[in-house]
Parts: structure tokens; C-alpha cells; sequence
């Protein structure tokens, strides 16, 4: 790590941050064949709960709990009600979910600053040690997303893994069983906002910044891309997604005038080639009826 430039150790600790994100995503998308867009909503919760906090004192290690925390009952409030929905419809709500509480949080005043966001969001506190430099925070935001592969390698390996992997490919089938659809998905649902709010305290707090604009759009898109390409229902398959995709725009900040022409064709190869992702790689196809459509 010493050898990394100031640059490379930035894209190393957002890369991080994204494997968190991604593998947030992948338990609803890969594993429970539901399309969320309410990743966002879980990472900005986490974002601004970390920062409020931080501005009250309050250790890091606590704070994160506490973004971690609010992410899963955020997926608890939300999945109550939307997961009685039609795929599509959930769709839907998990999105206009996400913008409600951009709304939220640009017009609260008082507590969010509106649309000028909060700055100086104060440096990560661990048992009473101020956080230094990058390579420090390469290494929390490594063992941080470590620790996201690792829980998600043993949920999908549990009972409740392959109840989630049964209720995805054969709903009736799974029913017939015993399992209990609902609470299957809402419990992918709280783990996948604990995921992102822990993702989104570490986003806070690196980037010192926050506002309204973490709730915004522009944070799935990049998400969907890695997860799919990247191979959905395959637990290493995004992580190589977000290794690609936070480091190909950046390369391709050497050419900008056909930046977007690069990415496209990019994209395009990868799904007329590799339709089940980079995961293939691995030797493990992603499996099948991992999707979003009935």
C-alpha cells in the first residue's frame, strides 16, 4: 500500500466502498430475482445517520453500527408493504421510495442543510484514534468489505440462502415446501440495507461531503452495470464488476473525447459475449432464473 499513489489508493478505497454496494444489490438482484432501486435510499440513510452522529461525538465504530443498523430498518419499513407488490410495482415503489427521500432530505433543513449538504464531516474516530491518511482508510474500507463478502458467502450457503434461491426460481414450488416467501425476502431486504448503510458511512465520512444528490440515480446505474455484468447471483462475480467498472472510467480519463464511446462499446461486448457476466470467469455460471421478470 505504500507503493500507491495518493490517486490509485482513492479508486482502491471507492472500489471497496462499491463491493459493499454491489453485494447489497446482488442479495436482492441475484439471489432474490428482485430488481431494488432502493439501494441508494439505504446508502444515503447510512450516509447521513454517520454524519449526524459524527457531528454529535459519537464514536465511529458506534456510528457505523448505527448506519447499519437504520439501513436494515429502512429495508424493514420498505419491504413490509412493497414486497406484497408485483415485481414490477416494486420496482416502482423501491424507486420512488429512493427520490421521496432525496425530497426529504433537500427540504429538511434543519438537519440535512438542504442542498448545500453537510461538509467537514468529521474524520472516523476508532476507540478513540483519529483515522490517518488513505492507507488507513484503505484498510478499514478492505476489512469492512471483506466482512460484506464473507456474511454474504455464508447467507446464500445457509438454509436460508437456498430458501431464498427457491423462492426465486420456483415461488409455488417453495411455498409447497413450507417457506414462507415474504419473510425470506424481507430478511434479504434488511441485510441488503444493512449493507449499503454501512457502505454509506464510509462514503460520508471519506468524502467529507454529503447531500441530497446520494439518494440520486446516478449511484444505480453504475451499480446495475457491475452487478450484471459483473455476473448476478454469483457472489464473486460483482466484486470483479466493481473492481472493472470504478477503474475503467477512471482509464478512461485519458482519452475523454471518446470516453463515452469506449465505455459503450465496452458494455456492449461484454453483454453479446458474456451475457451471464465476468463471474463465468470463475468457472461458475450465474444460476439460472436469476433476473427480475416473471
Amino acid at each position: 500500500m505504500a507503493s500507491l499513489t495518493p490517486y490509485l489508493a482513492h479508486i482502491a478505497i471507492m472500489t471497496c466502498i462499491y463491493v459493499m454496494l454491489v453485494q447489497s444489490l446482488n442479495l436482492m438482484l441475484g439471489y432474490s430475482g428482485l430488481l431494488s432501486l432502493a439501494t441508494p435510499a439505504f446508502l444515503g440513510m447510512g450516509a447521513y445517520s454517520a454524519a449526524l452522529l459524527g457531528f454529535a461525538h459519537v464514536d465511529s465504530t458506534l456510528s457505523f453500527v448505527c448506519a447499519a443498523a437504520i439501513g436494515a430498518a429502512t429495508g424493514l419499513v420498505l419491504g413490509v408493504p412493497s414486497l406484497r407488490l408485483s415485481r414490477h410495482s416494486f420496482v416502482i415503489v423501491t424507486l420512488s421510495f429512493t427520490l421521496l427521500l432525496q425530497l426529504v432530505a433537500s427540504n429538511w433543513v434543519d438537519l440535512t442543510h438542504g442542498a448545500m449538504g453537510l461538509s467537514d464531516i468529521p474524520a472516523v474516530r476508532l476507540f478513540g484514534r483519529t483515522l490517518a491518511g488513505k492507507s488507513g482508510w484503505l484498510v478499514l474500507v478492505g476489512g469492512l468489505a471483506a466482512c460484506v463478502v464473507i456474511a454474504t458467502f455464508l447467507i446464500v450457503s445457509s438454509r436460508l440462502g437456498r430458501a431464498m434461491i427457491a423462492v426465486r426460481d420456483n415461488e409455488p414450488l417453495a411455498v409447497a415446501a413450507g417457506i414462507d416467501p415474504l419473510k425470506i425476502r424481507l430478511f434479504a431486504f434488511a441485510v441488503s440495507g444493512a449493507f449499503a448503510g454501512l457502505a454509506g458511512a464510509c462514503y460520508a465520512h471519506y468524502i467529507s461531503f454529503i447531500d441530497p444528490g446520494v439518494f440520486g440515480f446516478w449511484f444505480s446505474e453504475p451499480l446495475l452495470v457491475m452487478v450484471v455484468l459483473g455476473g448476478s447471483g454469483t457472489l464473486w462475480g460483482p466484486v470483479l464488476g466493481a473492481v472493472v467498472f470504478t477503474a475503467l472510467p477512471e482509464l478512461l480519463r485519458l482519452a475523454p473525447e471518446i470516453r463515452s464511446l469506449l465505455y459503450g462499446i465496452i458494455l456492449l461486448l461484454a453483454v453479446l459475449y458474456l451475457p451471464r457476466g465476468l463471474g463465468t470467469w470463475f468457472g461458475r455460471p450465474a444460476p439460472a432464473g436469476a433476473g427480475v421478470g416473471k
